[in-house]
């Protein structure tokens, strides 16, 4: 087993927050690679560590320098965008400099490289906050298969990759309907390349009113349950849905105001709908800081989509 180093500037941090990607996921891919341990850092002290594999992210000007400290190079053709990554070998030391971009979508090239190819590790992925690894907000995985855990993929997927697949599989398109998340759980399915294929449209209803314009929730029905209600998620997701069009749709309170004894902050409900079929929903009572629980949410909303996709 490996000892690895995530050496990560602060562009490159920059980029990762700008591509939605939590150390927590990097750290994972690592582990299943083949690594032992990962740690991660910002640049600065002995480049070339004691550890067998370093992984550095950073602007092009940055891995320019970082690389008059090695000889030998190889390069890695990534596909999206078209950049290089530099691969150096030392001994049984190995170095990748990645450049900024599209790290999540091309982990498969640059992976294969440092652990020559060597088949993956699985990684249990699940919104079980009992698994040991946790990959992001309200997302935990695990390198043994857990026992009564619902599981998403052993393969270490995000799960929007799961769902831009299987839509495609299916031949169905998705369309969000999104309060409390303000567009985002559309523009997590977005990071995907080719999610164009499958990704239709999406309304951020945040008013009553722009729940009854856009996709005509019932105003009687707004007035007797309240936004944040079963029936009201219900009418959002069946108003946006169609016979090819699967839709989601989330209304919840995000805080830090604006709860109430009956329906307190990190109330959410989500449902997804189809044309013919029964509507699914989900009641969530999360907890945590306005960010927080919009983040849980979105990924609470994904894994309902999968799991719809899953049994229909």
């Amino acid at each position: 087993m490996k000892r690895a180093e995530w050496v990560i500037s602060e562009l490159g941090l920059e980029s990762l927050m700008l591509a939605g990607v939590s150390i927590g996921w990097l750290k994972a891919w690592v582990l299943a690679a083949g690594a032992s341990e990962v740690a991660v850092r910002l640049p600065g002290g002995d480049q070339q560590s004691s550890v067998d594999w370093q992984i550095f992210l950073a602007s092009r000007e940055e891995l320019a320098v970082i690389a008059q400290g090695y000889d030998g190079e190889d390069r890695i053709a990534l596909v999206n965008p078209d950049r290089d990554c530099l691969h150096f070998r030392a001994g049984g030391c190995q170095a990748l400099l990645l450049p900024l971009g599209d790290v999540a979508y091309q982990r498969g090239a640059w992976l294969a490289a440092l652990n020559d190819g060597e088949a993956m590790r699985p990684l249990y992925v699940s919104a079980d906050a009992s698994l040991p690894l946790k990959l992001e907000a309200g997302l935990y995985g695990s390198f043994h298969q857990p026992a009564g855990a619902s599981i998403l993929n052993a393969e270490g997927l995000l799960p929007e990759e799961q769902v831009i697949a299987q839509l495609k599989q299916q031949g169905l398109s998705v369309r969000t309907v999104e309060s409390c998340t303000a567009g985002s759980i559309i523009a997590r399915l977005c990071r995907i390349p080719g999610a164009s294929e499958v990704v239709d449209r999406a309304w951020v209803t945040y008013t009553n009113q722009a729940k009854q314009d856009a996709v005509g929730v019932d105003a009687a029905v707004l007035e007797q349950d309240g936004a944040v209600s079963q029936a009201v998620v219900c009418g959002m997701a069946e108003g946006g849905a169609d016979d090819s069009h699967l839709c989601i749709a989330v209304s919840g309170i995000a805080g830090p105001g604006g709860g109430s004894p009956e329906k307190p902050v990190g109330t959410v409900w989500i449902a997804v709908a189809r044309q013919g079929s029964i509507t699914v929903t989900r009641c969530l009572h999360l907890t945590g800081a306005r960010s927080e629980i919009q983040a849980r949410t979105v990924v609470a909303a994904v894994c309902l989509l999968l799991e719809y996709l899953s049994k229909n």
